[in-house]
């Protein structure tokens, strides 16, 4: 879904680890519709008690010009809307690329956008999934709209974007598209007809948030992973407020509205007035100019030099109180769209076994990070909902307090003495043969009530034997916290089952200096209880290609953006087996068994019997009911906290900067600097 104007594409989820200030572990392979009509029969999702900023302004009261200056630690290496999933490369094309439906920043409502309207039909018949066939109709924006190449938009632009990316099925949208059986004109009273092969209760989320091609730019890639449109004679052509202007993506990039060609009516919707905070008739400013900085360091000093009006995400921790301090910028408040997390490799030994995991989880010590790293800019992590999606949390129905509730500190950190890991009692949980399914009891010391919503893990029996013997793994005996005994599974030590230690692949330390130290500690404390892992750094983009692309890693840090607010198309996408690779299928003679597409379960979770919420997360799905939908996505939200196939290890509490030259920026919104930046584009404007 464009994020352009109105609101999140959620297939900007990739975020680099420390690239956001308070976010510092995360990673987006991701980041990165006025008309009355259906909302795709949605409850809104409540979020935490903060309001949106009131904005009493009219567009005809605004003054206009300008280059907003922007900056990004990270390189945008693409303009091809199809090839990545990147926070950082939807930056850009979130600029260009519209879909049919917009989803608001503030109730979290479908609106209409480049489509007018839309209804649905639940069909008798049963498709290939034996679930009833779903026809979903809809009117196409024409008049007022060009591409901003000038070209007249039609709705055959519309038909071809769809049955392309049906053939392409590039992987950052298999999610969406996978449901469609068909797009075609209507014979009827609408524009198109889309039919899905299951019920959606969020197909206007989900289906209808792709974004649409332009069938004179794209008819002729005959593979979308070839098509670099920076190096055609226009660049990149969509139906968004902006074109590129320049693109050198190891310094700068700029994207011009003021010269843009043909016409662009999208802002000025009328569903627009009605949200909180939100100015039509944007964009105010001429261009957006994007900068890119070698370094966090580099990126925090220009905007404190003022060089740059903002940057990517938010202030990091460490320099929240510059930023408060100085004169020139000030800070908007809102919260997390994501999470940051440590994730593991499902396929390997022991990260193969429910209550290997969760030992990895009482290590980590959630206090040093949040409170002291993060200087309370943080809170805890759980669930891989974020607080502000409380429909779809597991606490919503119970009597536990958000974040606090005991259920939600199943796997919190066990210490002996302040910051001293239990080695003594996690090493029993292991080789008592403990583990955590969702039934109360008390495990290394601490009680649990139990699960939330009556769901238990996917596992309950260990799949190894745990014993403990002598030090001779090499990490463990060069190790600081000289380890007195060394783990065994079946009698055998990690490094001569894997030839080698476990690695946890991070960022470099320059690039985020609070992950890279809560990695040592974490490592160091994993190391003090006999389990030999060592630590590898590695860029950004390096960690995308190890990880989502070739699955080669044991763990790795990093973080999700963007994550729907309805919550199912996040779930299918990061933990369904559907976009895990199992490493079964050579794509070619002589590849290992593995595909080098980019899919967003890295994890392998939900192929494997003994780890998996496939069938919740089935159910979620085609569930139409918004009350029913959210509670079988809590369930599933509870699954996997439970399987632990990932650690979440914060959600941020984003403080976004902006040069006090500028006005008009909403605050209290979810991700102010990332995941609604289009928001913020199209409304910010120079101070009178």
């Amino acid at each position: 879904m464009s994020d352009n104007q109105s609101g999140s594409t959620r297939r900007r989820f990739l975020q680099g680890t420390g690239v956001a200030a308070v976010s510092a572990s995360l990673a987006g392979c991701s980041g990165n519709g006025g008309d009355d009509t259906e909302t795709s029969g949605d409850d809104s999702t409540p979020t935490p008690d903060q309001t949106p900023t009131e904005n009493q302004q009219s567009a005809d009261d605004i003054p206009t010009g300008g280059i907003f200056s922007f900056g990004m630690g990270t390189s945008p290496n693409t303009l091809n809307v199809l090839a990545s999933s990147s926070a950082y490369v939807g930056v850009i094309t979130d600029r260009i690329y519209e879909s049919g439906a917009a989803i608001d920043p503030v109730n979290f409502e479908m609106h209409p956008n480049v489509f007018t309207d839309w209804d649905y039909e639940v069909l008798d018949e049963t498709g290939d999934t034996d679930q009833p066939n779903v026809e979903v109709y809809f009117d196409v924006r024409t008049d007022g709209l060009t591409w901003n190449d000038g070209e007249e938009f039609t709705v055959d632009d519309v038909i071809f974007s769809y049955n392309y990316l049906m053939d392409q099925n590039p992987g950052g949208y298999a999610a969406s598209l996978n449901p469609i059986v068909s797009v075609e004109e209507h014979d009827g009273d609408w524009d198109c007809v889309m039919t899905l092969n299951q019920p959606n209760g969020t197909f206007a989320y989900d289906q209808l948030g792709l974004p649409i091609l332009p069938q004179h730019r794209w008819e002729d890639v005959d593979d979308y992973n070839t098509y670099e449109p920076a190096d055609t004679d226009f660049g990149p052509v969509g139906l968004g407020a902006a074109v590129v202007t320049q693109y050198d993506p190891d310094t700068s990039v700029e994207i011009s509205f003021a010269e843009r060609e043909g016409e662009y009516n999208l802002a000025d919707l009328s569903w627009r007035e009605e949200v909180p905070g939100v100015i039509p008739g944007g964009p105010f400013i001429d261009a957006m100019r994007i900068r890119v900085y070698s370094s966090q360091s580099a990126l925090h000093q220009a905007l404190f030099e003022g060089d740059i009006d903002s940057l990517y995400e938010a202030v990091r921790t460490s320099r929240i109180q510059d930023a408060q301090d100085n004169e020139n910028i000030n800070l908007l408040d809102g919260f997390d769209t994501g999470y940051g997390h440590y994730s593991f490799n499902l396929r390997n030994t022991p990260l193969d076994d429910l209550p290997f995991r969760q030992v990895l989880g009482f290590a980590f010590d959630d206090v040093l990070w949040t409170q002291q790293l993060q200087r309370g800019y943080a809170q805890e992590g759980d669930f891989v909902m974020p607080p502000g999606y409380t429909a779809v949390r597991p606490e919503t129905g119970s009597d536990q307090e958000l974040l606090d509730g005991p259920s939600t500190q199943a796997f919190s950190f066990r210490q002996s003495s302040p910051s001293v890991p239990d080695v003594e009692n996690i090493r029993a949980f292991l080789t008592e043969g403990q583990m955590i399914t969702g039934e109360e009891g008390t495990f290394v010391g601490q009680e649990y009530p139990g699960s939330l919503t009556g769901v238990t893990a996917a596992q309950t029996e260990a799949k190894h034997d745990y014993s403990w013997g002598p030090v001779e793994s090499e990490v463990l005996a060069n190790s600081d916290q000289e380890p007195d005994q060394e783990i065994r599974v079946n009698g055998e030590t990690i490094t001569s089952i894997n030839d080698g230690p476990l690695t946890m692949l991070m960022s470099p330390a320059q690039e985020a200096p609070q992950s890279a130290q809560m990695i040592q500690d974490w490592i160091s404390s994993l190391q003090q209880i006999g389990i030999p892992i060592d630590r590898e750094v590695v860029s950004f983009n390096t960690r995308v290609t190890r990880a989502y692309g070739e699955e080669s890693y044991d763990a790795f840090s990093m973080g999700w953006v963007n994550l729907s607010p309805f919550a199912t198309n996040t779930l299918y996408s990061l933990f369904h087996s559907d976009n895990a690779d199992d490493h079964s299928v050579a794509e070619t003679e002589g590849d290992d068994e593995n595909t080098s597409t980019l899919l967003n379960n890295a994890m392998g979770y939900g192929v494997f019997d003994d780890a998996g919420a496939d069938d919740l997360i089935d159910e979620a799905r085609t569930t139409l009911d918004a009350e029913e939908r959210n509670q079988i996505s809590r369930q599933a939200v509870e699954r996997i906290y439970l399987d632990f196939p990932t650690m979440i290890v914060d959600y941020g509490v984003p403080k976004w900067p902006i040069s006090t030259e500028w006005s008009g920026a909403l605050e209290n919104i979810p991700g102010p600097g990332s995941t609604y930046l289009g928001t913020q584009i199209m409304q910010i404007h120079q101070s009178e």
